[in-house]
């Protein structure tokens, strides 16, 4: 039995408090990256049925069935991706073990060659060594990262991601939507469209940089540019198509 730390409660009283992350963290990728998709390609079917002078109940139409549609998608291929990938990191793996199993004085060189480029020397470097060989199931691991920088976590858990994924598209997305489906009145639905969808691309943009500890504005500033080209872009081409079918019939 091993003889407890003289530093064990601090460490654990440590750990309690220190934030590395939150368990939102492992998801962010996939709510700003669903979220964000989702407010764009909506407000952006807005602003191009807007941009063409069309009715209402056509923009309502066609956002809803973007909403799911694309939702879906992205969803889906968040989850197909990952699996696809945990796939590859799993066979991957094999062939580690497998050259560890027959040749295993050569992958014992490259981990005491990755870890003498960490700084690790003589008997130091050794003693590593020794300890990540003397598991296959680590050294298998350890390979993995050396050589390819891959790690189980990367890829766990894809229907999650999946799932997450399409849930922040379909809440994000729902938004430039609202002043069309509870009958806001007709002069004001597009402005109120546009204020709600930038608030929304604010706060995603917030919840990305304090979940990523990044500079507090720089995500909202980002993401709320990167909405606002694909505005201007739709309603853009809004107003061109309408102004082109109009000069064709």
């Amino acid at each position: 039995m091993s003889t407890p730390s003289p530093h064990s409660k601090e460490f654990l009283e440590h750990q309690k408090h220190e934030a590395h992350g939150t368990r939102l963290g492992q998801f962010i990728h996939d709510v700003v990256y669903g979220g964000n998709d989702g407010i764009v390609t909506t407000f952006a079917v807005v602003a191009g049925s807007v941009g063409a002078d069309l009715p209402s109940f056509v923009i309502i139409i066609l956002g809803i069935a973007n909403l799911f549609a694309d939702g879906t998608s992205m969803g889906t291929g968040a989850y197909l991706s990952l699996r696809s990938e945990r796939d590859q990191y799993r066979r991957i793996r094999k062939e580690e073990l497998a050259e560890i199993a027959h040749e295993p004085q050569m992958e014992r060189e490259e981990v005491r060659r990755a870890y003498g480029e960490k700084g690790f020397h003589g008997e130091a470097l050794e003693h590593v060594v020794e300890v990540i060989t003397s598991d296959k199931r680590i050294w298998a691991d350890t390979m993995m990262w050396i050589e390819h920088q891959m790690s189980p976590e990367m890829y766990a858990q894809p229907l999650l991601h999946g799932v997450m994924t399409f849930i922040s598209f379909v809440i994000f997305g729902s938004i430039p939507l609202v002043p069309y489906i509870f009958g806001i009145e007709s002069v004001s639905r597009f402005s109120i469209a546009i204020v709600s969808t930038a608030f929304a691309l604010i706060v995603l943009g917030l919840t990305r940089s304090i979940v990523t500890k990044e500079r507090l504005f720089r995500g909202p500033i980002e993401v709320l540019g990167v909405g606002a080209l694909g505005a201007i872009v739709a309603y853009g081409v809004g107003v061109f198509l309408k102004t082109l079918v109009g000069t064709v019939v």
